[in-house]
Formats: C-alpha cells, sequence, structure tokens
C-alpha cells in the first residue's frame, strides 16, 4: 500500500532519521538529498535507506558522495579514473552526485550494466570515471516524474514511509526552529 507525500517531507523525515541514528547534521543534510532525489528520480531511495539504517551503514553511504567528489578531481586531472567503494553503497545514496557529475562534464559507468538499468537500493561497488563535457539531458523513463512529484506528491510504500517516521521521531525539531525556517530574512 502506498501514501503520497511531497518531495519535502522526504529530505526531512531522511535527515531527521539520519540524525537520530548517529549522522551529523552536515552528513544528514547529504543523505537526505540523494535520498529524496533517488526516491523522486528512480525510486528505491527510501529503501535503500531503511537497509542502510538497519545494517548501521548510514554515516559511511553519506560518506560515498565525498569519495565521488575527490575521484572527479583526480578524473579532471587526468582524463579517467576508477573510484571503488568499501562498502558499495546503494545507488540511492550517490543518486543526485552522479547527476551533477554528469553536468560538470564526467561521465561514469558501473563495473556491470548501465546506471540507468539500477534502481536505488542497487549496490555500487565502483564507478569508471571519465571528463567528455557536459552532457545534454538524456530522455529517460523518470524525465516527467519529477515535475508530477513535485506538483501532485510522491507515491511511496506505507510500511517505508512508517518505519522513516519511527525513526525521524527520535530527532524532533522544535516549533521555533521550524518557524524561524519559515520568517523572510530580514
Amino acid at each position: 500500500m502506498t501514501i503520497t507525500v511531497a518531495p519535502r517531507e522526504v529530505v526531512d523525515q531522511v535527515h531527521r532519521a539520519s540524525r537520530s541514528h548517529g549522522c551529523d547534521a552536515d552528513l544528514a543534510d547529504r543523505l537526505a538529498a540523494e535520498i529524496a532525489f533517488c526516491e523522486v528520480h528512480r525510486g528505491g531511495g527510501l529503501a535503500a535507506w531503511v537497509t542502510l539504517a538497519d545494517a548501521d551503514l548510514l554515516e559511511e553511504a553519506a560518506h560515498a558522495s565525498f569519495h565521488l567528489a575527490a575521484a572527479e578531481v583526480v578524473a579532471h586531472s587526468s582524463g579517467r579514473t576508477t573510484v571503488g567503494f568499501d562498502p558499495p553503497p546503494p545507488l540511492a545514496a550517490i543518486a543526485r552526485s552522479l547527476r551533477d557529475l554528469e553536468r560538470r562534464g564526467v561521465r561514469y559507468t558501473p563495473p556491470v550494466g548501465t546506471i540507468a538499468d539500477l534502481t536505488g537500493t542497487d549496490l555500487v561497488p565502483s564507478l569508471d570515471l571519465v571528463v567528455d563535457g557536459p552532457a545534454p539531458v538524456p530522455h529517460d523513463r523518470t524525465e516527467d516524474q519529477p515535475t508530477t512529484a513535485y506538483h501532485d506528491g510522491l507515491p511511496v510504500d506505507r510500511s517505508l514511509w512508517e518505519r522513516l517516521a519511527a525513526a525521524a521521531a527520535g530527532f524532533p525539531v522544535s516549533e521555533a526552529v521550524l518557524d524561524a525556517a519559515l520568517k523572510p530574512a530580514p
């Protein structure tokens, strides 16, 4: 059974749930952005988060995007490189970072198949990175999903959402903080 949530709710719940599982604010922010992006564009983001939380691998997964950033520097200086992950993160933990790499002209390929074949829960043990110039935005099965998700909401698995909400409840945010975030800057 599914329920409909706003993509922003995914970001908030993943951030708070990650904090309640011991991630610092920066790692929780990064993981929340990656997971929400994947849930909107590919699916499997929430399932990946639950799997990572159950295995106590949230921090390691959040660091995967930092490893990608370091590998990007090497790729730009040498034209290509391979980045390996130990333990391998699910695609959901690096999905947004991969999109950003491509926008900056770095192509990536997994050791088997293509990224387009993967969902958020699939593990990515390594990636080959090649500097090749900015990519045109490909037309794929997920092209219209972001617009629909932001307009109509995002259908997510109810049991996964409830697991996430229960974990997020361990890191409450005060009304004053929420209200302050909504006030316009002076």
